[in-house]
């Protein structure tokens, strides 16, 4: 029997996983707190600021949910050690995307327009939060 394509196959799954992030993505999705530096940023439902903080870390956003003023600023530092990035799905009305944040990265975006913007990491899906942008 030639094992050839099967080796083939699996070379290039190795490859592909690799490519993808290796084992810098935890095995499940974490639960529990976050000690990022996100705590300067208003949770959901609190005041609304003209400018807030999420942290990045142990494969999170801190906080989860944030509140800010329409013409506010929302800023996204990763001190995790893998790459991520906080976006919106492209169709939504005032889709954002930070771009590649790596580690000690930071990016930040203006939200001009009242609304609700759900986000996630696009390498790890399983990160997701919420900016909520008031008048």
């Amino acid at each position: 029997m030639d094992f050839r394509p099967i080796a083939t196959c699996l070379t290039v799954a190795a490859l592909a996983l690799a490519g993808c992030g290796g084992d810098d993505e935890p095995a499940e999705k974490p639960s529990g707190a976050s000690s990022g530096g996100g705590t300067a940023a208003p949770s959901a439902g609190g005041p609304a600021k003209k400018a807030a903080k999420v942290g990045i870390s142990d494969f999170k956003y801190d906080p989860e949910a944030i509140r800010v003023k329409a013409g506010g600023t929302v800023t996204w530092d990763n001190s995790d050690s893998a790459k991520h990035n906080a976006q919106t799905e492209d169709e939504t009305e005032g889709a954002f995307d930070t771009g590649d944040l790596e580690k000690g990265d930071s990016k930040k975006v203006t939200f001009k327009e009242a609304g609700e913007f759900t986000y996630y990491c696009i390498y790890h899906r399983f990160m997701e939060a919420k900016v909520e942008v008031v008048e």
